[in-house]
Order: structure tokens, then C-alpha cells, then sequence
């Protein structure tokens, strides 16, 4: 059997109607991915916002986001998840201002630490916290400075090599090991014990009055 020898007429016609069918077929196709984009993104957008203790939160990269009078602060923890801590702390963030910062024992809280008031710090530092292991043994000046070299005590400060010592009169942070997670004060020192992110999400909200 013969085929219809087409006129080129037919032929144009014949490509015009594929080539509607094919965008017909590709405007569904957006549609139907952007609603449901639409409906994901929106039901992701609800389990990633929160209000706890009059502070919108919202996440992400894993990490819980607020902003307080401008400044945008990341924690791990939301405050519900930290306001059983205890924290007896008198202090204000302003004092960590241009002034250089020590860690003790730093742990995964010490990044938290710099996460969020790094920006303020003049620099930091890891070092070792006077104790009274006698100053003839520490070496140490007027200044109450001076070097460790692999010692430590009861509370877990081991100093190695030649990090610096510094007292209460400066700005530390330090880590204990304890079963219960609290955070207490003495003069500039900032003593966590037990969980070091809790322990510092629980110290960041307190400060900044939330909980």
C-alpha cells in the first residue's frame, strides 16, 4: 500500500501540534513539581520555626537560630531543653568585649562558645587554671602567669607543654567532668561541668535572658 504523500502545509501542521502536546506536557510537569515543592518546603518551614520563652527560633543546619537586638546567636539546644541546668551566674557578655579569652579543658562547648560570642573576643586561647599546686613548683610571676607541664588535679585540668596559666582575674571558661550538668561563677571564671554544649547553651541563655 502506498503511503499519502503529506503537503509540506500538512507536515507544518503535523510539528506545530507535537510541539504544543510536548509544552503542554512540560508545563504540567513544572506545575505539578512546584506545588510540591510548595507543600515540602511548607511543611519543613512549620517544623523548623518555634517560640520558647517569648524568642522566635527557626533551624538551620541543625542548629537553632534567634536573633537578640540585632545579633544572631546558633545553639544547639532550645531553652526548654536547658532551663533544668542550673546556672548561678552574675554576668554580662559586654565584659568578654575586646578582652582576650581562655579555655580550660575545652570540649565541643568551646566551639559553641566561639560560635556565638567569638565575634567579640579579642583573641583566644587554650591555657591552665591556677590551682595550689605551690608557687615555687609553677614558677609563676607577680602576674600569677606562668607554664604547666603535665600536671593536673581532681577536677580533670591537665596542662601539657607550655600553655599558659591564668587566674580567675581573667576571662576563662572552663570545662569540668561531672555526672550533673551546672554552670556556677567565681570572679572571671566560668566553670561548666558535665555537658559542655547544654552547659553552654543553658550559660548563653541566661545571660541573655531568656530562661
Amino acid at each position: 500500500m502506498l503511503r499519502k504523500i503529506k503537503t509540506q502545509a500538512e507536515i507544518d501542521r503535523g510539528k506545530r501540534r507535537n510541539g504544543i502536546i510536548i509544552g503542554v506536557i512540560m508545563i504540567g510537569i513544572l506545575v505539578v513539581s512546584t506545588l510540591g515543592y510548595s507543600l515540602i518546603s511548607s511543611d519543613t518551614s512549620e517544623d523548623s520555626k518555634t517560640n520558647e520563652f517569648g524568642v522566635e527560633f527557626f533551624k538551620e543546619s541543625g542548629l537553632w537560630i534567634a536573633d537578640f537586638d540585632g545579633e544572631i546567636f546558633r545553639f544547639q539546644n532550645l531553652p526548654s531543653e536547658v532551663s533544668n541546668i542550673d546556672v548561678n551566674v552574675s554576668f554580662d557578655l559586654g565584659q568578654y568585649s575586646g578582652q582576650p579569652l581562655y579555655f580550660v579543658n575545652p570540649n565541643e562547648g568551646a566551639s559553641e562558645i566561639l560560635n556565638n560570642i567569638g565575634r567579640y573576643v579579642l583573641r583566644y586561647q587554650e591555657s591552665c587554671l591556677q590551682q595550689d599546686f605551690g608557687v615555687e613548683s609553677l614558677e609563676l610571676g607577680v602576674s600569677g602567669e606562668g607554664d604547666l607541664n603535665n600536671l593536673s588535679d581532681e577536677n580533670g585540668y591537665i596542662c601539657n607543654g607550655d600553655l599558659p596559666v591564668k587566674s580567675c582575674e581573667n576571662n576563662l571558661i572552663v570545662f569540668e567532668i561531672g555526672n550533673e550538668t551546672k554552670v556556677y561563677q567565681n570572679e572571671s571564671c566560668i566553670f561548666i561541668v558535665g555537658d559542655g554544649v547544654k552547659g553552654v547553651d543553658a550559660f548563653l541563655y541566661e545571660v541573655l535572658g531568656v530562661i
